[in-house]
C-alpha cells in the first residue's frame, strides 16, 4: 500500500518551524518577504501562503497589518534567544550581601583539612543507621508530610535528654529543624530587623557572624577571657539593649573554651537584669572528653534562653537534623516562620535518628567519638608545642573540634592561613571569627577530619610557614634576621 503523499504547503510549514525551534528565526524577528521566502524556497507564492496559515493556526507566527509576519511571541517555538536577565539589577539586597562576602581562595589542592568541623566519613556509623532507615521506611506515613513541629517521639527523646542536663523541656516546647544554623537562622528572622544590634562573644562561629550580617544587624562583640565572656565588656553590651546575646558556653567555637560555672551564672544575672533573650548554641556539648560540663544556660535561666542543638557535629552532618528548646510562646511562632520556608523537616530521617538515639546507639557512638577526640586534641597540641614559633599559645580544651592558636605578635592570621594552604594544609584565619572581621594574629585548628600522624604533619606544615612569617618580620623591623634566628628554632612552652 502506497505511503499517503504529503501536500507541498505541509513540508513547507514543517521546514520553517524547524527553523524557529532551532532558533535560525527568534521570537519577534520579522520573516522575510512572502515574494522573496517564496523565490528561497522555490515555490509559488499561493502554497507559500498555505504554508503561513498552518504556521500561523498552530501558534508559529502572527501577521500584523502593515507589520509582516512575524515569529509569535511566548511561542512554542523552542528556546527563547534573547539578552539575560541583568542579575545585579534585579538581585535582592541580601543576596548581593551573600554573593559580596569572601569566598575561599584559589589554591592548590589541600592535602590536609583542619579547616572544617565536619566528622570525618569513615568514622560514621553508616550500616547501623542505614539498617534504622530500613525499618522506618515501612511506615508509609513517615513517607508523607509531618508536623511542622517534627517528629514527636524523637522531640520526646530529645526532652529527656535535656532533662538529664537540668534543661525543663518537653515535646511541645521542642522544634526540630534542619541543623542548628537553620534553627539560628529562624531565631534571628524572627527577633532581627536591620540595625537591630546583636551581642556576640569576640571571637566568635564565623557561621553566625555571617548571618547577623545578611540580616543587617550591628554586631556588639564581648572580648573573651579564661572563664567566658568579660564581665565588664558583657555589662557595657547589654547596656544597649540588644536584641539578642548570642554564647556558645560549651567548648566555644572558634577558642574550644568551657565557660566556667561560675562565668554563666553572671551572664545570665546580667542578661535576664538588662532584659536581654540568650541564645545558647550547644553545638558540640556531646563531646566532652574530660569532666563533667557545668549546666546550660537554659537549666537556670529557662524563661529567658532559647537552647540550640544539633546532632551534625557529633554523628553525621548529612543528617539534618537540630533543634530548638525555649519558652513555648516563642518556639511556636518559631514553628509558624519555619512553615512558610520549607513546610516540615523530613519525618523519616528524624524517626530513624530516634531509633539510633532511644536504642543505644548514640552513646555507643559517642564513646568511640570521645576516645578518638582526646587522641586528636592531646597530638595536635602537642604539635603546636614543637613546631610553632616562641610566643604562640594554645591550651588544650576538655572537649570540642577545635583549638585556638595564639601567634606571636606581629603575625597575620590571614598570612598564614595563605602560606598553609600553599603547603597543602587549610586552617582558619582568626579574622573569619572577629565580628569586625580584624585580621587577628591566630588560628583555628579542627581535628575532626585528621588522624594523630596526619595532625602532627600538617601542624609541622604550619608551624614552619609561622616561623618563616615570624623570620620575615624580624628582617623587616631589624634589617637582618640572625640575633633572632637560633630563636625561630626554639620550642614554645604550652
Amino acid at each position: 500500500m502506497t505511503a499517503p503523499r504529503v501536500p507541498l504547503y505541509r513540508t513547507i510549514a514543517e521546514s520553517l518551524s524547524r527553523d524557529i525551534r532551532t532558533g535560525r528565526y527568534t521570537e519577534g524577528e520579522r520573516l522575510p518577504a512572502s515574494r522573496l521566502l517564496a523565490r528561497t524556497l522555490e515555490v509559488n507564492r499561493a502554497t507559500l501562503h498555505q504554508a503561513l496559515r498552518v504556521l500561523k493556526a498552530d501558534g508559529w507566527i502572527e501577521t500584523n497589518k502593515g507589520g509582516g509576519t512575524r515569529v509569535a511571541r511566548r511561542s512554542i517555538a523552542g528556546p527563547v534567544i534573547g539578552p539575560a536577565p541583568a542579575w545585579d539589577r534585579i538581585a535582592s539586597s541580601l543576596l548581593r550581601r551573600i554573593v559580596a562576602e569572601p569566598g575561599p581562595e584559589p589554591g592548590r589542592t589541600p592535602v590536609y583539612d583542619l579547616s572544617r568541623l565536619a566528622p570525618d566519613e569513615r568514622d560514621f556509623p553508616a550500616e547501623v543507621f542505614a539498617s534504622f532507615l530500613t525499618e522506618v521506611a515501612r511506615n508509609q506515613a513517615l513517607l508523607s508530610y509531618g508536623s511542622p513541629f517534627g517528629y514527636r517521639p524523637l522531640r520526646e527523646t530529645l526532652a529527656a535528654r535535656l532533662a538529664r542536663r537540668g534543661v525543663p523541656a518537653d515535646p511541645d516546647t521542642i522544634l526540630i529543624v534542619n541543623g542548628a544554623q537553620q534553627g539560628l537562622d529562624l531565631i534571628t528572622r524572627a527577633l532581627v530587623d536591620p540595625g537591630d544590634a546583636v551581642a556576640v562573644e569576640d571571637p566568635s562561629y564565623s557561621g553566625a557572624l555571617t548571618l547577623f550580617r545578611m540580616h543587617r544587624a550591628r554586631l556588639l562583640g564581648v572580648p573573651l577571657d579564661a572563664e567566658g565572656p568579660d564581665p565588664v565588656a558583657l555589662a557595657r553590651v547589654l547596656a544597649e539593649k540588644p536584641k539578642l546575646l548570642y554564647a556558645i558556653p560549651d567548648f566555644q567555637n572558634p577558642t574550644g573554651l568551657l565557660v566556667s560555672a561560675e562565668r554563666r551564672q553572671r551572664i545570665l544575672e546580667a542578661a535576664v537584669g538588662a532584659g536581654v533573650l540568650v541564645v545558647e548554641d550547644a553545638f558540640d556539648a556531646d563531646l566532652n572528653v574530660e569532666g563533667e560540663l557545668p549546666p546550660p544556660l537554659a537549666a537556670t535561666a529557662p524563661g529567658h534562653v532559647v537552647h540550640l542543638g544539633t546532632i551534625s557535629k557529633a554523628l553525621f552532618p548529612g543528617v539534618r537534623v537540630g533543634w530548638i528548646s525555649g519558652p513555648k510562646e516563642f518556639v511556636h511562632r518559631l514553628a509558624a516562620l519555619k512553615r512558610i520556608g520549607e513546610l516540615t523537616s523530613p519525618p523519616i530521617l528524624q524517626a530513624a535518628l530516634n531509633l539510633f538515639i532511644s536504642r543505644g546507639e548514640y552513646d555507643r557512638h559517642l564513646v568511640r567519638t570521645r576516645t578518638r577526640l582526646r587522641s586528636r586534641l592531646a597530638a595536635a597540641q602537642r604539635a603546636v608545642r614543637e613546631s610553632f614559633p616562641v610566643g604562640t599559645a594554645c591550651d588544650r580544651p576538655s572537649g570540642g573540634w577545635v583549638l585556638w592558636i595564639q601567634l606571636p605578635r606581629g603575625i597575620s592570621g590571614r598570612a598564614l592561613a595563605a602560606a598553609a594552604r600553599d603547603k597543602g594544609v587549610l586552617v582558619s584565619p582568626g579574622a573569619d571569627f572577629s565580628p569586625d572581621a580584624a585580621d587577628l594574629p591566630a588560628l583555628r585548628i579542627s581535628v575532626a577530619r585528621e588522624t594523630g600522624p596526619d595532625l602532627e604533619k600538617a601542624l609541622a606544615l604550619v608551624g614552619a610557614a609561622a616561623r618563616a612569617l615570624l623570620h620575615r618580620l624580624a628582617v623587616q623591623r631589624n634589617g637582618s634576621g640572625k640575633s633572632r634566628a637560633g630563636r625561630e628554632e626554639a620550642l614554645i612552652q604550652i
